[in-house]
Parts: C-alpha cells; sequence; structure tokens
C-alpha cells in the first residue's frame, strides 16, 4: 500500500489532498453527502487500500481513477449450474478510470485475486441500472455483461460517471471486447498462449487445470490456485470413492455391478468436475512461472 494511503483511517482525509500526485481523484471517489453516502465512501476506501497496490501499477501513463465499487459477473448458466462457487470466483473490483472499465478479481474481503481484465471505454455502447439491482453493460459488439450486487449508492454514480470518462476518453479502441491481462505485466492477451507474448512470463494452461481435474477432483483447481475449493472437491471425491470402492457387508453387489458403478461415478463426478475447471480456468489468466525480469508495471497502453 502506497504511504499516502497507509497511515489514512477516514475518506475526508484524502480530499484535502486533492494536488498531490496520486492517481486518484478523490472528489468523485469520496462524495461526502448525508449519512449513507459518506458510510458509503468509507467503504470505498477500505477497498481501495486494499487494491492499491496492484492498481496503481496496472495503471497507464497519465490514467486517472475516477471511481470504484465492488459487484459480481453474473450469469444465469453459471449460477444454475456451479452454484455458490462461481459468487466467490465472479467478485470484482469495478475500477473506471479515464480510459477504460478495470475489473480485477477479488475475495471476500476485498483482497486482490490472480484476475485482471478491462474493457476500454470507446468500446462501451451503454452501461445502465436496472430495476432487479444489476448493472448492464453492453459493447460495440453488441457482448454483453451483468454484473449483481453493486451498491444501489454506486450504481447510478458509475453510469453516470462512466458516460462523462467515456466523452472525454482520448486513446481509441481496436478491441471490441472485454480483454484479459496479463497476471505479471497487464498487457492485454488475446486468446490463452502458454506464455505473455509482452513479457513471456508463464500462464497457467486450462487444459491441463481440466486434465488434472479429470484424473481426480480438486487438482485442477488446486492447480489454479483456488486452495480451498480444492481442498473441499478432493474431501467429497474421496468420500464418494469410498462408498463405491470399500464392501458394506449389508449391502454386498457383484465385481460387476461395482464396477459398473464406478464408471459411472468416474464419468459423472470426473467429467463434470473437468468440463467446469476447464470453463473456469478460460475466464482470464492465472499466473504461472514470473518474467525473467519480472516488470513492475504497465508502462503503455496496448
Amino acid at each position: 500500500m502506497h504511504p499516502s494511503l497507509q497511515l489514512v483511517d477516514r475518506f475526508e482525509e484524502l480530499l484535502q489532498r486533492q494536488n498531490d500526485s496520486s492517481p486518484y481523484d478523490y472528489s468523485t471517489l469520496f462524495p461526502s453527502g448525508g449519512f449513507w453516502v459518506r458510510r458509503a465512501s468509507q467503504k470505498r476506501l477500505r477497498l481501495l487500500k486494499r487494491i492499491d497496490e496492484p492498481l496503481r501499477a496496472m495503471l497507464w501513463p497519465g490514467e486517472r481513477v475516477v471511481f470504484l465499487t465492488s459487484g459480481v459477473l453474473y450469469s444465469f448458466w453459471e449460477s444454475y449450474f456451479l452454484g455458490l462457487p462461481m459468487y466467490y470466483l465472479n467478485r470484482r473490483a469495478l475500477i473506471l478510470t479515464t480510459e477504460r472499465l478495470i475489473l480485477l478479481q477479488i475475495d471476500s474481503r476485498h483482497r486482490p485475486r490472480e484476475l485482471r481484465s478491462h474493457i476500454r471505454l470507446p468500446v462501451i455502447d451503454a452501461l445502465t441500472r436496472t430495476g432487479l439491482g444489476s448493472t448492464k453493460i453492453r459493447l460495440r459488439s453488441g457482448a454483453r455483461y451483468s454484473i449483481a450486487y453493486v451498491p444501489r449508492s454506486d450504481r447510478k454514480v458509475l453510469v453516470e460517471l462512466t458516460r462523462t470518462a467515456k466523452g472525454r476518453s482520448g486513446k481509441p479502441a481496436t478491441v471490441d471486447s472485454l480483454e484479459h491481462l496479463c497476471p505479471h505485466c497487464y498487457a492485454a492477451i488475446d486468446g490463452h498462449p502458454a506464455r505473455c507474448p509482452n513479457c513471456a512470463g508463464g500462464l497457467k494452461s486450462a487444459s491441463k487445470a481440466g486434465w488434472l481435474s479429470l484424473i481426480f477432483p480438486g487438482l485442477g483447481d488446486f492447480y489454479i490456485g483456488h486452495r480451498k475449493l480444492a481442498i473441499m472437491e478432493m474431501v467429497i471425491a474421496t468420500v464418494v470413492w469410498a462408498g463405491v470402492l470399500l464392501p458394506d457387508p449389508n449391502a454386498p453387489i457383484t465385481a460387476a455391478e461395482r464396477i459398473t458403478v464406478a464408471v459411472l461415478v468416474f464419468l459423472f463426478m470426473h467429467g463434470f468436475d473437468s468440463i467446469t475447471t476447464r470453463f473456469v480456468a478460460r475466464k482470464g489468466h492465472y499466473p504461472g512461472t514470473a518474467p525473467a525480469a519480472h516488470p513492475a508495471s504497465a508502462v503503455t497502453a496496448a
């Protein structure tokens, strides 16, 4: 965390530092209206302090942070088939800058995680609020994203400030989509290569994660860094296999029946975990081996 934030307890202290060298626009980040507005600003300060270090490294020269909040990238199919784990894996800090909307993966305590992505402002066709409490993003390409659980007071501000920042953005966009960023140098990477084309840092393989989970549920998640989820999956799989393989004197079955049950368990449990782990691993770039000369920041805008 930068020293300018480390000793700050109240956001009001930052409002007196509008002329410092910080990349943050404190006047829009921390409005100081009524009780609920001040409370939201104080929560925003806690989030900023959590993500300050990686965020500063991600910013382009001259780029300034206008607003930030948090939410969950929502997909009906992910929520329906994969359930609660996707709520935690899809949590994002939403950082609006003068050039783009940065999506930084965070955990339940707002600590930064591995995945980073961004949407350049000229690519955003519309950013709107819905009556059900979500924030919708529509891109020029027609792609749509839904962000749930954005605090109510933040949704309106995010929409208004995005519209203003979009009109002032000076950098053209050549890619009409959400771009996943290298976890080492924060450059935008197309596809899923084994190494970042910019810094040569290693990136974990979604295919390898899928194969590992096919061998035994949880191994793929452990490989990409979801350790708690992996341990839970391993425990459940171990209990299931113990029930299949250990003899039950009260309900004896033939060897053929046991083999049939084992094949079905493998196909459904291992197969489903393999498919879902590969899907999750392709939601961004997970860091593998570090580049030989680790870059301190993304110094240029691609």
